[in-house]
């Protein structure tokens, strides 16, 4: 019973001269409550209960000088000591007394300012994934900060391979016109492949790297993500200023926003510590920063593949195709970002832009064009495999043409042809009509696209032959989707 309850009562009695079961339906106490505290003179004093012998009781000493040795030293480790002396008690008592016995000193951290120039920290920050055509493919972003400035580099990636994290930083380096001369790292795997204690040892590939640009790769203490913290800060307001909220459906249009934020609102804001905007902190460093290397070093992703029985070689999720006569060779591949280079001593022979789909077959029609000479049959499989890739009406209008029993050979190629001069969408906007009447055949197509272009007021195109090359005229360039450009522009 508290003072203040003991008061109320003796004054509820005493003044107001209320009965005890009145004085206990109005405090609601029980009786036996406040004729106790009728009968005492003064505040009773609670008996206090006699403590509770614990299990650990017998151990605390042993446990106390323990963590004083060894400040430490972990819960199961004791454990394990004190029940092979005959402690009988749970795992939750220790811990419980542990964490009241532990030092609970927290680290103090000093603020250290470098010069201009000096410093750069780089990270990667995961950012879930992006649908790329038919695939889904894990994001990251490449975060440079120098030291000084402030000033911040990001770029988005499908990867954080080796290859793709040099071509950051050179993408960095010449973002910021020059090189700092030091660069702060997380022990990532790109960086250092080993590491005890002191002994240290880097990836060859990036210290040939970093030999070439001139700057010293500094890696963190294990644990210690303090020491890094301008680039930590940068990734966490790229993903509250920037990813927050924001739908990552289109690639293009991520690579064109990310671009516009740096430039517009990361780099020019007022910075929390400095308070200066970046930019015009980046006036005094840029002078101070190392030029860029005379030659640049080539990021490629380098290995050696082996063309199948079919020309191609396969290389992340896709197939590429090989010219025929380098069919089962051994080629070596160099891929950025945007391009696949093949060779073969040396000497280049088929470069295809690069595919982040996956399973997708990617040929060029000019490397079986001496193969389909030979083999007529393999050439009318392409030709028909070609036209079945135009659209899904394709599929109705072949079944048309066979059950009219024309020349499906000749009647495709001239339909391709008829592609090659006036464009997919007119052949399949000509097959649409077509089909609608039950007119099959590659001449009923081309009436079908003179009438429709002579509407518009659009003149007749001359074919275009090569009488020295006439598999040449069988090319088509693939029409490609423009209204990328128009999504990027609204």
């Amino acid at each position: 019973m508290d003072a203040e309850v003991w008061a109320q009562i003796k004054r509820m009695r005493e003044v107001e001269h209320l009965s005890i079961r009145g004085i206990a339906r109005r405090l609601k106490k029980d009786r036996k409550t406040v004729r106790a505290a009728l009968q005492a003179q003064n505040l009773p004093v609670r008996k206090s209960s006699p403590p509770v012998v614990s299990k650990l009781d017998p151990y605390k000493d042993t446990i106390q000088d323990r963590i004083k040795e060894y400040p430490q030293l972990k819960g199961s480790r004791l454990y394990e000591e004190i029940k092979s002396k005959g402690y009988t008690g749970s795992k939750t008592i220790l811990w419980v007394y542990l964490r009241e016995i532990r030092p609970k000193n927290k680290e103090v951290f000093l603020r250290i300012e470098t010069l201009p120039g000096d410093y750069g920290q780089v990270d990667w920050a995961n950012c879930g994934t992006i649908q790329m055509g038919n695939a889904v493919r894990k994001l990251s972003c490449f975060v440079m900060v120098l030291s000084y400035s402030r000033m911040i580099y990001l770029e988005f990636t499908l990867s954080q391979c080796l290859e793709d994290f040099i071509a950051c930083h050179i993408h960095a380096f010449e973002f910021f016109g020059g090189v700092v001369r030091k660069i702060l790292y997380d022990n990532l795997k790109t960086v250092c492949l080993s590491r005890l204690g002191s002994n240290i040892r880097l990836n060859p590939r990036f210290s040939e790297f970093s030999g070439i640009y001139l700057f010293e790769p500094v890696l963190c203490n294990p644990g210690r993500g303090n020491e890094k913290g301008k680039v930590e800060s940068g990734i966490k307001y790229i993903r509250s200023s920037f990813l927050e909220g924001r739908p990552l459906s289109s690639w293009p249009q991520l690579i064109c926003d990310a671009v516009h934020w740096r430039d517009g609102l990361a780099n020019t804001r007022t910075h929390g510590t400095t308070r200066e905007r970046p930019i015009d902190r980046f006036q005094k460093e840029k002078n101070q920063l190392q030029k860029l290397p005379a030659q640049p070093y080539d990021p490629s992703i380098i290995c050696h593949v082996k063309a199948t029985s079919q020309s191609l070689i396969h290389f992340d999720g896709n197939a590429y195709s090989v010219p025929y006569l380098f069919a089962y060779k051994n080629l070596l591949l160099r891929a950025t970002t945007g391009e696949i280079r093949l060779f073969q001593d040396r000497q280049l022979v088929a470069t295809h832009c690069r595919s982040f789909e996956r399973g997708i077959v990617i040929e060029d029609p000019k490397h079986y064009e001496g193969l389909l000479a030979e083999k007529k049959k393999a050439f009318t499989s392409k030709i028909q495999e070609q036209f079945l890739n135009l659209g899904e009406l394709t599929k109705t209008y072949l079944a048309g043409l066979t059950q009219s029993e024309l020349n499906l050979t000749h009647h495709i190629a001239q339909i391709m042809e008829c592609v090659c001069l006036y464009g997919k969408a007119e052949v399949l906007q000509a097959m649409d009509h077509a089909l609608k009447h039950k007119a099959y055949g590659a001449s009923y197509l081309k009436n079908i696209i003179l009438q429709q272009r002579a509407a518009r007021g659009i003149q007749e195109k001359a074919p275009i032959t090569i009488p020295q090359k006439p598999a040449w005229t069988q090319l088509c360039v693939e029409e490609q989707d423009l209204s990328l450009y128009d999504d990027l522009f609204n």
